[in-house]
């Protein structure tokens, strides 16, 4: 059986995928029923959180089953609570001692761990990457390209030097490696790749230069034939009406103008399309003449009637033709490229000896393609019965042809399985997901389907729930009116379980603000949407501003700075928008380019000799640049010492790669686009993208700029021409990437594929804006600007109106009826004041003019502002929060800043700099039977040191294989050893970990800094944990007794210093 979980936002899916998980667990009758169940999650912290959820709750089960909210609906099935509580602990401690068979897992993990049991069948060595840079690999291609020029391969060298002849004789201005670069990328992103898998194209044969070549003359055929076509009709109307004595001038305003032009002209350029006037004039002769002289020149009607017809049906039969065949033109030395690229491609894979991540589904499913599950099972080395799929809605096409045989198998046996996912949250299209699986396909491939939806809301309060009711029934109505009869499927169909329940536990309803404003006010009224909700009461670390792009981001973050307030991004600040790295750069240019004046002139102003510098290696010359402008203007230093850091991982990572060139290093920077990750602050504003929220959640949102989500996208598009049955069947039956500006396809053959993709940007994009406004747990704030007149002047009218007919249920109804009234709003406004919106923000104001007062909603119109407000901003003030942990722990502790002032440095800042050998580096210094030992010592000990409770075991291990330092073998190995290892030691690691320091410095009276590896501190009571992973050494309890003396020292009496081998276990 399938079970298929529809789980709107914060309905609780993550809870009840544990809970399906944790029940298959326990209710099965072979004890390590774990390693035959496999749930997927699509992120790596998705994986974690869940792993950490279900071994929480087998814990709370075993320990202490009532307080577990899952006991409900699991002490039936055991004969007492005392059977549940035994068999939870059995379980727990069972997937403690065998961790690496507990099958939770990323559904790019499981694939490639069953692509490597096939890595003989696909032609690889068992010890392949992944590439996950698609990007390097195109660019390496590209470079790969140009180089193989030469007289030996004639066909690339004609045909480059013909498109750029021909882009040339166009006007354009062109860059040969960037224009290959650019097209590469097209030619290898996953929207490509989907358009050749959806149409069966072959590559190989479609894009040969031979086909190419043939598709080009053909094309120029049908385009000269109908120019040509045209040309004779409007000429042979012209001829006519001349020999009956008549002129351009003389019909009513020069209506047939563009006739005579196209008659007298011998371009080969398109002919102008004929106007509307033109068009009703092939049917009504009355239209041609003055009044006056249409009697006199009735006679001509028969002779010149025909041949207007016959123009204009050239037009009517074969214009889309003829743009269809243009457009394709215009792109074929383009795709003249894909051939040699996908070559070289290959080629850089093969000897690189990796694959890329996109490719990999791809062979995978044409190795399973009709193989049944055993034989999978048996290369695989597992069997599993039961499977878990989590964002189902982000699953492709591809990814679930791979998953389909080994359900099927499942399901033929009997065994249960759950897919869950919302399709109003599916927003990675471009990544290849196709919401229309989980929507309706997978409910007609399986016959023993269950389909639930989740229809509480237990995240947000009571007015954030009620506004997304509202507004997602009404925006869904209107988008279908708006699409007509021409959309395969309806919005409003996606959107029929968007009404939820409100189940959050608070006595405050919430607060929704709803701002518009003209564009240049947008980043004050973020500004005061954050200094209102810190005045009530909330830390900065409480607000969320989330935005649709990271060139917004970027913009908002630096923005807050400049204000004082103190921002962490994930992927919004830009290294290059640092003043001390750019100067930093700058100086580099100027090292041997005398032309470079900006370098040479900063140089000079910093009285840097440039030419004395250029011998140091690279890393230590950045690092004097930056003391030398540190020492100018410690100021600015100081607010950007993030971005010094990230400057130095980068010339860092830079130099490991590709030596102390300056030149190739400058390139680099040039072509990258650099980013600051921070960590998380309860005391900084945090900037989000809204792809990178998906599945959080928020104290309180800021969605400014919500006018970027617009309806559609005009972009590029590969899809396919209708060309069946026209001339260009069997000349044009490939993908081509295309414009969707309307009305660029209107009048085109691929006005059909183009309607299709539109129709789908719908979709996309009102999930986009459902994840934004999902995400709040007790505010948001929404700022958008001023729609433009029209919009407004079409809405305003029926203001009134909508209020009078809705008032009523929107005052007394219920959420329900307030919903279903919400449709008969926006068929209202649809129907009274239809609006040409263009973006969702343009929407949210017709719904909120038209429906705001009658929900309750206070409307404040000001000079260029209008603000819809519902609900107070929760009193923050009232919460009860924990207080820090590192601060009651550490009381005497003293603190000293990140950049050193003059007065508080005692030696060279160069030295001060540079890294100090720890007591653990004995470990590097061995004989060399020894040295894979203590270097897998040494990988051991930084992965401890990033656990505090053992939840946060699984992700430092993954942290040490995303690094780098182990592979996926030893993932598994050391994530058995170490959980073995800590759950031994119960004492050491407790629950909650508000007792631990982890790697806290200890600063004794000579200025010295220790660093003991794991204290506890307990009642006054200290235990001081070292780690070691090789021989025992006497050295070793000198070293923890110092630990130990500085904690005397500090006041503590009880103090236990322990060193613990924890590959053998043994505690001395």
């Amino acid at each position: 059986m399938i079970r298929i979980m529809k789980a709107s936002a914060g309905s609780g899916k993550t809870f009840n995928l544990a809970k399906t998980y944790i029940r298959l667990l326990l209710t099965d009758e072979e004890r390590y029923s774990y390693r035959h169940i496999l749930a997927v999650t699509f992120t790596n912290k998705a994986t974690d959180e869940m792993k950490s959820r279900i071994l929480k709750e087998l814990h709370l089960l075993a320990t202490s089953p009532k307080d577990s909210p899952y006991y409900e609906d699991l002490v039936p099935v055991f004969d007492s609570e005392d059977g549940l509580r035994r068999r939870a602990e059995t379980v727990l401690c069972d997937i403690l001692h065998d961790y690496g068979a507990f099958a939770v897992s990323t559904i790019d993990r499981f694939f490639q761990q069953t692509l490597k049991a096939f890595s003989r069948e696909i032609g690889q060595f068992a010890t392949y990457q992944v590439e996950l840079d698609r990007e390097s690999l195109v660019s390496e291609s590209v470079d790969r390209v140009l180089d193989s020029l030469s007289e030996d391969n004639k066909d690339l060298l004609e045909w480059l030097t013909q498109s750029v002849m021909d882009d040339l004789e166009k006007g354009k201005r062109y860059n040969l490696e960037n224009n290959l670069k650019t097209v590469a990328m097209t030619l290898k992103s996953d929207e490509h790749r989907a358009a050749v898998e959806e149409y069966g194209i072959d590559e190989e044969k479609e894009y040969s230069k031979e086909n190419l070549a043939r598709m080009k003359k053909a094309l120029s055929g049908v385009m000269t034939s109908f120019v040509k076509e045209v040309r004779e009709a409007a000429k042979a109307f012209v001829s006519a009406a001349g020999e009956e004595g008549l002129a351009n001038e003389d019909f009513s305003r020069k209506c047939f103008n563009s006739l005579y032009v196209c008659a007298a002209s011998d371009s080969k350029d398109e002919p102008a399309y004929p106007s509307a006037t033109i068009f009703r004039n092939c049917e009504d002769f009355s239209k041609w003449f003055r009044k006056a002289d249409l009697n006199r020149f009735a006679p001509v009607e028969g002779r010149l009637m025909p041949l207007l017809q016959r123009y204009c049906g050239i037009f009517t039969e074969k214009y889309k033709i003829y743009t269809t065949a243009s457009k394709i033109s215009l792109i074929l030395n383009e795709l003249g490229i894909a051939g040699d690229l996908n070559r070289e491609f290959r080629a850089l894979m093969k000897e690189k000896n990796v694959l890329s991540l996109d490719d990999s589904n791809v062979i995978l499913r044409n190795i399973i393609d009709g193989t049944d599950a055993p034989f999978i099972y048996e290369k695989l080395g597992v069997r599993f019965e039961h499977f878990l799929l989590d964002e189902f809605q982000d699953t492709s096409r591809i990814q679930w042809d791979n998953f389909r045989p080994l359900i099927e198998n499942s399901v033929s046996q009997g065994k249960e399985n759950l897919l869950v996912g919302d399709v109003k949250q599916s927003i990675y299209r471009w990544r290849g997901s196709d919401w229309r699986m989980m929507a309706r396909e997978v409910q007609g491939e399986f016959t023993q389907c269950d389909v639930e939806t989740l229809d509480s809301n237990y995240r947000s309060l009571r007015n954030i729930v009620e506004f997304n009711n509202g507004f997602f029934e009404y925006a869904s109505s209107v988008l279908d009116a708006m699409s007509g009869n021409e959309s395969d499927f309806k919005v409003h169909d996606i959107y029929s379980d968007a009404g939820q329940l409100a189940k959050s536990k608070s006595a405050s309803d919430g607060s929704v603000d709803v701002v518009f404003c003209d564009m240049e006010d947008e980043m004050q009224e973020i500004l005061d949407a954050v200094n209102k909700v810190h005045e009530a009461g909330a830390r900065y670390g409480e607000i969320t501003v989330l935005v649709r792009s990271n060139r917004h981001g970027s913009d908002v973050a630096m923005f807050l700075m400049d204000k004082g307030i103190s921002v962490i991004s994930d992927d919004s600040l830009h290294l290059k928008s640092s003043a001390v790295a750019r100067q930093v750069v700058s100086l580099l240019s100027s090292v041997g380019n005398e032309d470079d004046t900006i370098g040479s002139f900063l140089a000079g102003e910093l009285d840097i000799n440039v030419a004395e510098l250029s011998c140091l290696s690279l890393s230590d010359l950045c690092e004097q640049l930056l003391r030398i402008l540190k020492d100018r203007d410690p100021e600015l230093f100081e607010s950007e010492t993030q971005y010094v850091q990230a400057l130095m991982d980068f010339v860092q990572d830079y130099v490991a790669v590709n030596g102390n060139a300056i030149d190739g290093f400058l390139k680099a920077w040039q072509e990258a686009d650099p980013k600051i990750s921070s960590p998380s602050d309860p005391e900084s504003v945090r900037v989000m993208t809204i792809h990178k929220s998906k599945g959080l959640e928020f104290q309180h949102v800021i969605f400014p700029f919500a006018e970027e989500i617009g309806l559609f996208r005009s972009e590029k598009h590969w899809t396919r021409p209708s060309v069946e049955g026209t001339e260009l069947e069997g000349i044009a039956d490939g993908v081509y990437n295309v414009s969707l500006r309307k009305p660029a396809n209107e009048e085109s053959l691929f006005r059909e594929g183009s309607q299709r993709e539109m129709q789908f940007q719908l979709v996309d994009n009102i999930n986009t804006f459902y994840v934004a406004l999902t995400r709040p747990v007790k505010g948001l704030t929404v700022i958008a600007s001023n729609p433009p007149e029209k919009i407004a002047d079409a809405i305003v009218p029926v203001a009134s109106e909508v209020v009078e007919s809705v008032s009523p249920v929107a005052s007394t109804g219920s959420a329900t009826e307030k919903t279903n009234s919400a449709r008969q709003v926006a068929e209202l406004v649809e129907a009274t004041a239809p609006c040409d919106f263009t973006d969702f923000s343009q929407i949210l104001y017709a719904y909120l003019y038209g429906y705001g007062e009658a929900l309750g909603y206070v409307k404040k119109e000001a000079e260029d502002k209008t603000v819809f407000s519902k609900g107070d901003i929760f009193n923050y003030g009232s919460l009860e929060r924990k207080a820090d942990t590192v601060s009651e722990l550490t009381p005497g502790y003293p603190s000293y800043p990140l950049n050193p002032t003059a007065e508080d440095e005692d030696s060279d800042v160069r030295e001060r700099g540079r890294l100090k050998f720890s007591a653990d580096s004995i470990d590097f210094f061995c004989d060399e039977t020894r040295n894979d030992a203590r270097l897998n010592g040494t990988v051991l000990h930084g992965i401890l040191s990033e656990v505090t409770t053992l939840s946060d075991l699984p992700g430092a291990v993954r942290h040490a294989f995303e690094s780098g330092e182990i592979d996926a073998e030893q993932e598994e190995n050391y994530l058995n050893i170490l959980t073995q290892r800590i759950y031994a030691h119960p004492e050491w690691f407790p629950a909650d970990g508000s007792e631990v320091l982890n790697e806290t410095g200890l600063i004794d009276t000579d200025g010295e800094t220790y660093r003991p590896d794991r204290v506890l501190v307990k009642d006054g009571k200290v235990t001081v944990i070292d780690y070691k992973f090789g021989e025992k050494d006497r050295r070793y309890h000198r070293q923890v007794a110092r630990y130990a003396d500085i904690y005397r020292r500090m006041g503590y009496s009880e103090i236990t210093p322990i060193i613990w081998y924890v590959l053998t276990d043994e505690v001395e």
